[in-house]
């Protein structure tokens, strides 16, 4: 599969995804007044307001970012080979925010067999020794042998 279509198929599930969450909006609202209208919250209660479960702006602000993560990441995925045909690059479109989260957050293999990785806030540059080597906190470093 070429480029264009990777990026025209990405941002295509990135819209979708946006699309999904406004309409997840728009149920909870649609539902919200259903209930209102049955009178199931009682006689007081406020009317719920389409703005409290859509904002227009900020839905279509992160469509648009959505669609561009979902470009990326089927251009990223289908170029190195791990996702191929359309359907595939569609998903990876409107997943494109979590998976690119979690291979941001993923160890490399070095830092997993050596030890080196730590939690986020705790990252230093210092790596540990291999195993059968001292480390510069033994302190039979320096002893003469």
């Amino acid at each position: 599969m070429d480029v264009g279509t990777l990026i025209l198929l990405g941002a295509s599930g990135g819209l979708l995804r946006g699309l999904l969450d406004a309409y997840v909006g728009f149920s909870q609202w649609h539902a919200a007044r259903r209930e209102h209208r049955q009178g199931a919250v009682g006689p007081d209660a406020e009317v719920p307001v389409f703005q409290d479960y859509v904002d227009p702006v900020a839905d279509s602000v992160a469509a648009v970012v959505h669609s561009a993560l979902g470009a990326g990441a089927a251009v990223l995925f289908g170029t190195t080979g791990q996702i191929s045909g359309a359907y595939a690059a569609l998903v990876v479109g409107m997943s494109a925010p979590l998976l690119l989260t979690q291979l941001g957050q993923a160890q490399s293999v070095s830092d997993a067999v050596l030890g080196a990785a730590q939690s986020p806030g705790n990252r230093t540059t210092e790596t540990l020794p291999l195993p059968g080597q001292p480390s510069a906190a033994d302190p039979r470093i320096g002893e003469a042998s």
